[in-house]
């Protein structure tokens, strides 16, 4: 039997009692607000499609054979031809988008709680279920099956994003300077093109680092948060970022280790940091600031100071940048990433105009400290 609206949702509802059939599409017919939609006209039809079957075979059948998927399963589990968990299991053999809501007659949650762990969206106790809490339920069940569907297949392309950075560009970009080191430059004008080739090349295989650290973060909900010591990575990326650049770096930190909580990209997001101040577009001939210190306004908690001696982008742009990853300068994407990691780390990240009337600008990243 049929129940239907000209342009609702779809529900197959799977019951073998006629009478509790009938009973609940008169449910959902008295909640359509639940669906964000309103009866047809002012009529009795309800904005939502019911179909139904009496057997767990004839669910199936009408799963199998839609010509489009439903919008939500309402599924009885003791049927003529099955009980239980083991019904759930046989709907969800033929469904993969689809969000099941079972139906139990037991008064007792334990059976509803162990399908949802077997992958219904939630359970309905028949005695309990009034025409509010199944419309309620349905709905919700459809909008939180339709965001977790989303998260998949984001969480897909981000995977397949992942492997063409970290694989494929990254492999090019290894081949391309094993074979500039290969090259034996005649003069000085071959040797600038060499230089730059391999520069070029190891901006690539940096890049795709940053990528593939960011893809990590989006992917894990939880970080695996351990005690890193950011002198040791600060004096690594300041080596790093020298060598590469024509800046001069001037570092002021304590003695010994300065642990902070983070995980294996706080040398990413450091060297992010570092280089979002270099003053000048090409990343020459400037001065960047480093300090480190205790911060004495916050529990337990490192402070990491970086400051150029010229301002390219006023505060203002560079926090917009780092909020959203773009306003057309490289180090939007970069502090994007920073801010990123150090919410993760829950720390914090303020962008400031230069001390004392000094031109430039200063980010500052505040660290928790290991407890």
């Amino acid at each position: 039997m049929t129940t239907r609206a000209d342009d609702g949702r779809r529900v197959l509802l799977v019951e073998d009692d006629d009478l509790q059939a009938r009973l609940y599409r008169t449910m959902l017919r008295q909640h359509t607000d639940y669906w964000g939609e309103s009866p047809i006209d002012g009529s009795d039809e309800p904005a939502v499609t019911i179909e139904t079957a009496e057997t767990l075979e004839g669910g199936r059948t009408a799963l199998e054979e839609a010509s489009e998927p439903f919008a939500l399963v309402l599924l009885d589990l003791n049927l003529p031809d099955s009980s239980g968990l083991e019904t759930l299991n046989a709907v969800l053999e033929v469904v993969t988008e689809t969000p099941v809501v079972v139906l139990t007659g037991m008064n007792d949650a334990t059976i509803g709680r162990e399908a949802v762990e077997r992958g219904a969206q939630d359970y309905l106790m028949k005695e309990h279920v009034t025409p509010r809490l199944l419309s309620q339920t349905v709905a919700y069940a459809i909008e939180r099956r339709s965001r977790t569907g989303e998260l998949e297949r984001q969480r897909r392309e981000l995977a397949v994003l992942h492997w063409l950075v970290r694989q494929e560009i990254r492999d090019d970009a290894t081949v391309v300077l094993g074979w500039a080191a290969e090259l034996e430059p005649s003069g000085p004008e071959e040797e600038r093109t060499v230089s730059r080739i391999v520069e070029a090349g190891e901006r690539i295989v940096e890049l795709t680092e940053s990528v593939g650290a960011t893809v990590q973060a989006l992917e894990e909900s939880q970080p695996a948060l351990t005690a890193v010591d950011l002198s040791f990575v600060l004096e690594e990326e300041i080596e790093r970022l020298e060598r590469r650049n024509d800046c001069e770096v001037t570092l002021d930190r304590p003695d010994g280790e300065s642990p902070v909580r983070a995980d294996r990209f706080l040398n990413i997001v450091v060297r992010n940091l570092l280089t979002s101040a270099l003053p000048t577009e090409n990343g020459s001939n400037g001065e960047v600031r480093v300090s480190v210190r205790r911060d004495r306004d916050a529990d337990r908690a490192v402070e990491l100071a970086v400051s150029d001696t010229e301002a390219e982008l006023p505060p203002a742009d560079r926090e917009r940048g780092a909020d959203r990853g773009h306003t057309g300068n490289g180090t939007d994407v970069g502090l994007y990433l920073v801010r990123t990691f150090i919410d993760r780390y829950d720390g914090r990240l303020e962008i400031e105009e230069g001390e004392n009337g000094e031109s430039g600008t200063t980010i500052r990243v505040l660290l928790r400290a290991p407890t």
